[in-house]
C-alpha cells in the first residue's frame, strides 16, 4: 500500500478531532470544512447517491476498504501513524494561528499552564488526562450516534409527513 494513501486516510480520520470542531447549535453543523458546511456536503452526497446508487455503493465500499487498510497499516507501524498524526496536528495548529491569533494565544497559554502542572505533579496530570480521554470518548460516541441517526433519516422515507393532496 502506498504511503500517500495511508497519510490521506489518517488526515481524513483526524478531521473529526480537535482542531476542526466548533460549537454549534445543530450537531450536524458541529464540524465544518473549509468553504462548505457539513450539511451542504451531505445534501450534495445524497443527490449523487440518488442519481447513481450503484456508483455510490461502490464508493462507500471502496472507502470502507481503504479505512480498513489504514487501520491495519497503523497496527503494523504505530510509530509512523503517530508521527503522521503529530505532523497533521502541527499543520492544523499553524493554520488555526494564522486564521485566529487570539484563539491561538489562549490555546498556547492553556498548554503552558498544563505543562507546568504536569511538571509539578505528574500523577495528578495523568489522572486528569485519563479523565479527559474518557470524556472525549463519550463525546465521540455521541457524535457517532447522532451521525448514524442523521444518516438513517436521510436514507429512510419520512413516514411522519402527511400526504399532499
Amino acid at each position: 500500500m502506498k504511503i500517500r494513501y495511508l497519510m490521506a486516510a489518517v488526515f481524513i480520520s483526524l478531521g473529526s478531532f480537535g482542531m476542526a470542531t466548533v460549537h454549534a447549535a445543530d450537531p450536524a453543523d458541529a464540524i465544518q470544512t473549509p468553504g462548505r458546511h457539513r450539511g451542504e456536503m451531505r445534501e450534495e452526497m445524497k443527490k449523487h447517491c440518488d442519481a447513481d446508487p450503484q456508483k455510490c455503493a461502490e464508493r462507500k465500499e471502496r472507502m470502507k476498504k481503504e479505512r480498513a487498510e489504514v487501520r491495519a497499516a497503523c497496527e503494523k507501524e504505530p510509530a509512523r501513524c503517530k508521527e503522521i498524526r503529530q505532523e497533521h496536528r502541527e499543520k492544523m495548529r499553524e493554520q488555526l494561528c494564522a486564521e485566529n491569533p487570539e484563539q491561538c494565544a489562549k490555546m498556547k497559554a492553556r498548554h503552558e499552564a498544563m505543562q507546568k502542572e504536569c511538571a509539578a505533579d505528574p500523577k495528578a496530570c495523568e489522572a486528569k488526562k485519563a479523565e479527559f480521554r474518557e470524556k472525549m470518548k463519550e463525546r465521540m460516541e455521541q457524535r457517532h450516534e447522532q451521525r448514524m441517526e442523521s444518516h438513517e433519516s436521510m436514507t429512510k422515507p419520512d413516514s411522519t409527513l402527511p400526504d399532499k393532496k
